[in-house]
């Protein structure tokens, strides 16, 4: 801001120097004058720029995620803003209270089919992601999601339309999404305990079939796909869901998706279409 500041105001006292030195002079020299009206103009866009600059880097700053507004306002609060991405700019849900605030929840309409968004530097924290529920009375509850202790040294994988190193969602046919991996394929292939912790209560179950599911993913389904018939248990749905917390600010619809998890061989599979209490989920990362 200093420098900004600097620039622009050695530009006026420039400007004003040319000006009152041009008022000693005999106006009958017209080439001068000429020549003192072109350095003028040209300092008043100069410092126009400088004016432009000065706003749109000290009163209307653009940060790359929410994390770094709260890093720069300590007392901003939850709502909606605008960051600067790799396409462009767009709207963002922040979130500045839950578990020390810095969490990005993009909308729907950025995960597109042929979405380059580039997420790194929205997704620092890879120890946890923040969920928010959409349930059907209107609440909107939360809950933090980590690794259980076994696997704490592996980090969360978020990737936008692209599940690489892991397994393939049921519901990929409704297009557009945002991939939530706990456990590569290679290590949940194994017959091991496995599992997530929702707000800090861990879900735990043994793969019983190797089967390497351990995941999220939240679709945007742009074309109202219909849900995969897929079906199997739902015991670890029943669980994570007695762990959500309440809290009294809603999100607007935007932010939140058609929601798969799957789990196992033995943890189970759910998708929102099966819930009885919730219709959608947002992913929130920092």
């Amino acid at each position: 801001m200093y420098s900004v500041s600097a620039v622009l105001y050695a530009t006026i006292v420039a400007l004003f120097a040319h000006m009152q030195l041009g008022s000693t002079l005999l106006h009958s020299d017209k080439r001068y004058c000429a020549a003192l009206m072109a350095r003028k103009n040209s300092l008043v866009k100069q410092a126009q720029a400088v004016t432009a600059k000065f706003r749109a880097t000290c009163q209307n700053p653009k940060f790359k995620s929410c994390k770094e507004i709260l890093e720069n306002n300590h007392e901003a609060k939850s709502g909606v803003y605008t960051i600067v991405t790799n396409i462009g700019d767009v709207q963002v849900y922040c979130e500045m209270e839950i578990g020390g605030g810095g969490f990005t929840f993009l909308p729907r309409s950025a995960i597109k089919a042929d979405s380059k968004l580039d997420i790194s530097s929205l997704f620092t924290d890879t120890a946890k992601v923040l969920l928010r529920i959409k349930e059907k009375n209107g609440r909107q509850p939360f809950t933090t999601m980590q690794q259980i202790a076994d696997y704490s040294s592996i980090p969360l994988a978020v990737q936008i339309n692209s599940h690489a190193g892991f397994k393939r969602p049921q519901n990929i046919n409704m297009g557009p999404y945002v991939y939530l991996g706990f456990l590569p394929a290679s290590v949940a292939s194994a017959r091991s305990k496995q599992g997530f912790i929702s707000n800090n209560r861990p879900f735990t179950f043994t793969n019983c079939d190797r089967n390497p599911n351990s995941y999220f993913s939240f679709f945007s389904n742009p074309n109202h796909v219909a849900p995969s018939p897929y079906r199997a248990n739902t015991n670890h749905h029943a669980h994570w869901r007695s762990t959500w917390q309440p809290f009294s600010k809603l999100m607007p619809s935007e932010y939140f998706f058609f929601t798969e998890s799957h789990f196992g061989g033995c943890g189970g599979y759910s998708s929102s279409n099966q819930w009885t209490r919730a219709s959608g989920t947002a992913i929130g990362m920092r």
